[in-house]
């Protein structure tokens, strides 16, 4: 914010942008000149009052004119318009000056003090239109203004004490020297105006030739700065803000040395800076280290030259070499490369120029003929003594093609000149120039007179392994030093589609994806080596073990390779569902809150798992016997535990006893443990049995009966509770359900695997068996009571729609068929076109609970009738069996939540009690009703009617 005093400074020196250089020079001049009159004009008027005291001369009149003049100036500071015209205002007061010194002479008798004060007022105020004036006529215009007054003024005086032709001649001799002054003036300002026009003009050149430049400096890739002796930045272009990422003052204030060049190259840089100043010129490549920290190679030029000051500063250009370096890598690494390649002594190699001319040729290649490099080099490469005499045409025609941009591969055969035959195998290569013609060719070959022993060998050895090959369980494969394959069978091979043909000739990239093959040839290179390995790989959802090992020949020489691949998915899978069973067991236990235990009656050893150990209150391994552990029984509970082991024991009775445990840390708690004799040649051997921590549950127990006292007034309370159990249990489906099917799922494995084994002295099978069943009918009770709960709570929202009830049917009764067919009942579908206005889920859910019931009352041989059709405006669903029916007055409350037509802990059929209940539920949600047929010993028929659908059922839905 401005300061007051700088306020006060702008009101008494206005800035006024409007005006000229000029017109600001002549208002400075009329401002000086109007004070200095205010000061003369009363000082004048003193002197002439001291000088004499009866002249005319009212002092009062002198003041109001110093005081308008004093205005004026004043008025100029204030007023934009006195700034603009301040000249006419100041030619307008110096006429009235002139006249008013004209008439106060006039009045005093042209005394010599008036006359003399006349003519000095008469030639300043011609001197001031001079100075403000930029044409003659302004300056003769007063001058005879002045004549003219001072003329009538002489005609109108009384009486005059001058002759007036000495006041007509000084008045004349002042115009005259002022007019020839201001003419002279006038001409020499014309004169130097022009030549200050000419230096703005250059002036304005030399900017417009300036900015060019830093238009061309700054259109440049490369960094254009000026440095001095020191190494400070004097001036830069915009690639060097852009490079280092620093602003105009950044890049002013910082030394370019230490701040952009490393600490380890700053010495190398002022020595170069030193090299320019003494002789004329220098170059140097250091790195520059830009606006992210990363140092870029850059080449630095700088010569010497002098500012305008007369100071040495040395220009430099510099620019990024990162590019040129990396292809000078590039360049270096392939001759590198090249000369490696070149020199490998177990390749044959040469240079030819594209007329087929031998340039440069390898030991290796010399060592195959009898003949030194001077024989060769400088000779066409058909007439080297590499080739037969027939060969040669057929060479020369093979570098014209290369010479075209053509590879092309050979063959031949040699004599060494100690006399071996050997056989060579190679390429000739084009090399391209930038602008892609051929510039040489390189000729590469290698030595395959081993390798075609090992292929006839690798025949040989193929007829004796083809037979094991093709009964070989897995696939068998062997390959050569290219990575081919020359033999290929196995069941496996014939089990994916293959035959031999298919695969021998090929390579592994021919037949496999690219990782794999990849991997493959790693494998091969290695098995070629000698070396034996063994490996996984996966395709196709499929795992396979492989194997790769070297063929050798009668001495020991590795002419082949053979990989050897079995699918291992099977046994995979069996082994990872054996770990899941194993841990699911452990897990059932430990979600269950179940442990299992086995006494061995003639050993007396006490065998328990973790979970059995934990309910024990006891770390698992530590040394349990039954003395103890009926030892921890409550004193009230022991003798009926230890009555019903003994029973169990002595007279093969089963038990199941709820009793107290007392831990060694004291905690009481509620068990029910469980007891089956084991018998051998009927005689109990071994007894097994569980043992769950059903403290939970006694005070739940508890709870309940404590509840029931005051049934009435919780009424309201047990309704919500209700109501928030179903809301619970519908969340947490699949917290349970997924736990709990892998524990079915290991619970199955464990036991069919257990089953495969002798296992006869081993709980693990019983265990199994009893996980699996409790498992499986825990989940069914799950999911029947998920169900209902999401349909009462409304978390599970069936939406109508057009579905298709026999591809609805299809669905369900394919499911269930093998669970049909294990039991020995007879499944058949009588589908006729039904389209209904349903839920698909809600659907499946009535079905699949409809045929399992089925499936569950109906013995072995018994038949199950699926039916479907159209009957007005409903879509009807039939399941109809051949079980044991029920008592039509029991079948009204089937659809009652946890009924069954056999209920108590004795029942013959093991169930739920919710599936019916889910099925009403669903029904009823998609707007339909649900009948029961049903004769005890007969069987039932569940008839379903919903409303009928006009439309046809989308793709989704009949898929």
């Amino acid at each position: 914010m401005p300061s007051p005093a700088r306020n006060i400074t702008a009101l008494l020196w206005p800035s006024d942008d409007m005006l000229s250089t000029n017109a600001k020079s002549r208002l400075q001049v009329v401002r000086l000149l109007c004070l200095l009159g205010s000061l003369l004009i009363p000082l004048y008027g003193l002197l002439y009052e001291a000088a004499r005291p009866e002249a005319t001369d009212p002092m009062w009149i002198r003041l109001v004119i110093a005081g308008v003049l004093g205005a004026f100036v004043a008025g100029t500071y204030v007023l934009r318009t006195l700034r603009t015209h301040c000249v006419g205002v100041a030619w307008g007061l110096l006429y009235l000056l002139m006249a008013w010194s004209v008439a106060l002479a006039a009045v005093n008798q042209f005394s010599g003090a008036y006359v003399v004060g006349m003519l000095v007022v008469y030639a300043v105020s011609a001197t001031l239109v001079l100075v403000s004036s930029q044409l003659l006529r302004s300056v003769l215009s007063f001058l005879s203004a002045g004549l003219l007054l001072t003329g009538a003024a002489l005609l109108w005086a009384p009486a005059v004490q001058l002759s007036p032709l000495v006041l007509c001649g000084g008045m004349a001799m002042v115009a005259f020297v002022v007019g020839v002054v201001a003419r002279w003036v006038l001409r020499v300002r014309r004169h130097l105006a022009d030549q200050a026009r000419e230096l703005e003009e250059q002036r304005d050149r030399l900017e417009g030739h300036r900015a060019y430049t830093n238009r061309l400096l700054n259109a440049t890739d490369d960094l254009f700065f000026a440095l001095d002796p020191t190494g400070q930045f004097q001036w830069w272009n915009d690639r060097v803000l852009e490079t280092t990422g620093l602003s105009d003052e950044d890049v002013g204030s910082v030394d370019a040395l230490d701040h952009f060049v490393p600490a380890e190259r700053e010495k190398q840089a002022k020595q170069a800076i030193r090299r320019v100043l003494q002789t004329g010129s220098g170059q140097v490549e250091v790195p520059l280290v830009a606006d992210d920290g990363v140092a870029v190679p850059y080449e630095f030029v700088g010569n010497p030259v002098e500012n305008l000051e007369g100071e040495r500063q040395i220009v430099c250009v510099g620019r990024n070499v990162a590019e040129r370096k990396r292809r000078e890598r590039e360049l270096r690494e392939s001759e590198r490369r090249f000369q490696a390649m070149l020199n490998d002594p177990n390749i044959l190699a040469g240079v030819l120029s594209p007329d087929g001319t031998f340039q440069k040729v390898n030991d290796t290649a010399l060592g195959y003929i009898e003949a030194t490099r001077a024989d060769v080099l400088g000779r066409p490469f058909w007439e080297t003594p590499w080739w037969e005499t027939e060969n040669r045409s057929a060479v020369r025609e093979k570098v014209e093609r290369v010479a075209e941009g053509e590879y092309v591969r050979f063959e031949a055969e040699h004599v060494t000149p100690d006399g071996e035959a050997r056989t060579v195998t190679g390429i000739m290569r084009p090399v391209t120039g930038e602008e892609g013609e051929v510039v040489s060719i390189f000729v590469t070959a290698r030595d395959i007179t081993e390798r075609k022993r090992r292929e006839e060998a690798l025949q040989v050895a193929e007829g004796r392994y083809r037979a094991l090959i093709e009964n070989f369980p897995g696939g068998v494969f062997l390959f050569d030093e290219d990575l081919q394959y020359t033999l290929a069978g196995g069941r496996e091979l014939r089990d994916a589609g293959l035959s031999p043909s298919d695969v021998e000739g090929g390579g592994p990239h021919d037949i496999f994806p690219a990782a794999l093959a990849e991997e493959l040839d790693m494998y091969f290179r290695r098995a070629l080596n000698g070396e034996k390995n063994a490996f996984e790989q996966t395709m196709d959802g499929r795992r396979y073990f492989n194997r790769t090992l070297p063929v050798r020949d009668e001495s020991g020489t590795v002419i082949a390779g053979m990989a050897v691949a079995q699918d291992i998915t099977e046994e995979r899978r069996r082994k990872e569902k054996l770990e899941r069973k194993n841990d699911l067991f452990q897990r059932a236990q430990e979600i269950a809150n179940v442990g299992g235990w086995e006494y061995d009656l003639d050993t007396g050893a006490l065998t328990l798992t973790d979970q059995a150990y934990r309910i024990h209150g006891v770390s698992p391994g530590a040394k349990m016997t039954l003395e103890r552990s009926h030892g921890l029984y409550h004193p009230n509970d022991r003798w009926e535990a230890e009555e019903a082991f003994r029973r169990a024991a002595e007279d093969g009775v089963p038990y199941d006893v709820e009793a107290r445990l007392i831990t060694d840390a004291g905690e009481e708690k509620w068990i029910r443990t469980r007891g089956a004799p084991q018998q051998d040649d009927g005689r109990t051997v071994r007894v097994r049995g569980t043992i769950q921590d059903i403290t939970d549950q006694k005070e739940r127990e508890q709870a309940l009966r404590t509840a029931k006292a005051d049934a009435e007034a919780a009424r309201q309370e047990a309704e919500e509770a209700s109501r928030l159990k179903s809301a619970f249990l519908a969340n947490i489906s699949h917290e349970i359900r997924t736990p709990l099917t892998s524990i079915i799922g290991f619970a199955e494995l464990i036991g069919s695997e257990a089953g495969a084994l002798d296992l006869s002295d081993s709980p693990l099978p019983g265990y199994a068996t009893m996980i699996e069943r409790s498992g499986k009918r825990l989940l069914e009770t799950l999911e029947g009571v998920l169900n209902l709960s999401k349909l009462q709570s409304g978390q599970m929202k069936l939406e109508t729609a057009p579905v298709d009830l026999n591809e609805q049917i299809r669905w369900a009764v394919q499911e269930l068929r093998p669970k049909a067919e294990e039991k020995g009942v007879r499944l058949q579908l009588e589908t006729g076109c039904a389209v209904a206005e349903g839920d698909e889920g809600g659907i499946q859910i009535v079905i699949r609970n409809l045929v399992s019931n089925a499936i569950k009352y109906t013995e072995q041989g018994g038949r199950i009738w699926v039916r479907s059709f159209q009957n007005e405006d409903r879509a009807v669903l039939e399941v109809e069996d051949t079980g044991i029916g029920m008592d039509p007055a029991v079948a009204e409350s089937l659809f009652e939540p946890f009924r069954q037509a056999s209920e108590g802990l004795n029942r013959e059929y093991e169930g739920t009690g919710v599936g019916l209940a889910v099925t009403n539920k669903a029904v009823a949600q998609m707007d339909g009703s649900i009948e029961v047929d049903t004769e005890k010993g007969e069987g039932t028929r569940f008839t379903i009617h919903l409303p009928a659908s006009e439309e046809h059922p989308t793709d989704g839905s009949a898929s």
